[in-house]
């Protein structure tokens, strides 16, 4: 009588698909760290350029950041001279200006034109004056107008009034001064009688 014993075939079987098993797992955990470590390759290999890219990039930054301030700052300077030249020329102007439109505003003024009051605040004037008609008004305006230092020069008010029994214009004209001069503009000739004495004039 032949016996098999089938306890330890089966035994046998258990124990290779415990081995293989066990083989599988191994196998399966080997994998998966090549896998990451292959990642973790590509990753590194690809971050690297664009890291390289990224510290260009704020490099540039930096600079071109620097040169907007220097650029800046050189604005900021070239504003501040435009201002100290504008106001030295201003000084300068208004330091021999005054004597000059005095000058010229005497010029100006006709033998019959007596002149009583003349302001200027922040470049407007306002002169006032008598004239023995409005021809001389006239004529004084156009000679005013024809100075480099006085524009838009405008009649504002004409009265009649009386000084030692003569009647007389009382006049007020307005203009602005221009200390930086305008284009002078001819004078009309017989407006003005250049050899007759004005001390007579205010």
């Amino acid at each position: 009588m032949i016996r098999i014993n089938l306890l330890s075939v089966r035994d046998a079987e258990r124990e290779v698909g415990r081995r293989t098993e066990g083989r599988l797992i191994v196998l399966g955990g080997v994998l998966a760290v090549t896998v990451l470590f292959a990642v973790e390759v590509w990753s590194r290999l690809a971050m690297s350029p664009l890291r390289s890219e990224y510290a260009e990039l704020t490099t540039r930054v930096k600079v071109l950041d620097a040169q907007t301030a220097e650029l800046t700052e050189l604005q900021k300077k070239r504003s501040e001279l435009d201002a100290k030249l504008k106001t030295i020329e201003g000084l300068q102007q208004r330091r021999v200006g005054p004597a000059k439109v005095l000058a010229d505003l005497s010029d100006a003024a006709p033998e019959q034109v007596w002149l009583l009051d003349f302001t200027e605040d922040n470049g407007a004037v306002t002169v006032t004056g008598l004239a023995f008609d409005n021809q001389t008004i006239a004529a004084f305006m156009r000679n005013l107008g024809a100075s480099k230092y006085f524009v838009d020069v405008d009649l504002v008010e004409t009265t009649q009034t009386t000084q030692k029994d003569a009647q007389l214009k009382k006049f007020v004209v307005k203009a602005r001064l221009s200390y930086g001069g305008q284009p002078t503009a001819p004078a009309a000739p017989d407006s003005k009688h250049p050899e007759s004495p004005k001390g007579n004039r205010a």
